[in-house]
């Protein structure tokens, strides 16, 4: 950060999932208000609040870039509908308990999930440390069974399996393929029983 500002570039910040951060050392980038003329911090309803889909969120940043910011705004969407609008500010002021109970039931689930994937000969996963999400390395089945990249495992694991992932080429990674678990136990279960009846069977 020091870097940037002293020389006059631009931070952007996504701290959408800032809440849901697992090592109990959660940090805005507004905090750091020695750099603030170089920072542009963007947050999301979409995760903190599970409002996905509605597409609410904000900006801290600058009046100059907040005024940009502003005019592009106004001539893409004009405005969130109402409802949302009214839900946003049922989310940010009401009580944030649920952002705790969130956090608490994502861990559950993220362990959870680990010891599954984890029990799928050749799969590894690093655990992560917030959002939603788990990213394991699927390279020992890169190049079994005619698969060439991790696009084509989660091709052929979405047609075969019936299981949804996102390729790592999508993150900039070749080994990898991305999950989301917030779903039931029993859907984590099936979700990786499947996962792991598809790998074995690669030859």
């Amino acid at each position: 950060m020091h870097l940037a500002h002293d020389r006059g570039i631009y931070l952007l910040l996504d701290e959408c999932y800032v809440y849901l951060n697992y090592t109990g050392e959660s940090v805005s980038g507004g905090s750091y208000t020695w750099a603030k003329d170089h920072i542009v911090v963007l947050g999301s309803l979409s995760k903190t609040y599970a409002m996905t889909g509605w597409r609410a969120g904000f900006a801290l940043a600058p009046k100059p870039v907040i005024a940009n910011l502003s005019k592009l705004q106004s001539q893409s969407t004009s405005n969130a509908t109402s409802f949302v609008q009214k839900a946003a500010i049922a989310a940010l002021a009401g009580s944030q308990q649920c952002v705790q109970e969130f956090r608490s039931e994502f861990i559950d689930l993220l362990d959870y999930m680990l010891a599954k994937l984890t029990q799928i000969p050749g799969v590894t996963c690093t655990k992560p440390e917030g959002a939603f999400y788990v990213y394991p390395n699927i390279s020992r089945f890169i190049g079994k069974g005619g698969i060439k990249t991790a696009t084509d495992l989660a091709t052929r694991l979405l047609h075969e399996a019936h299981v949804v992932t996102v390729p790592g080429e999508a993150f900039g990674t070749a080994e990898h393929i991305r999950l989301s678990y917030p779903v039931t136990k029993q859907n984590i279960d099936e979700g990786t029983r499947r996962m792991g009846e598809f790998l074995s069977n690669l030859k």
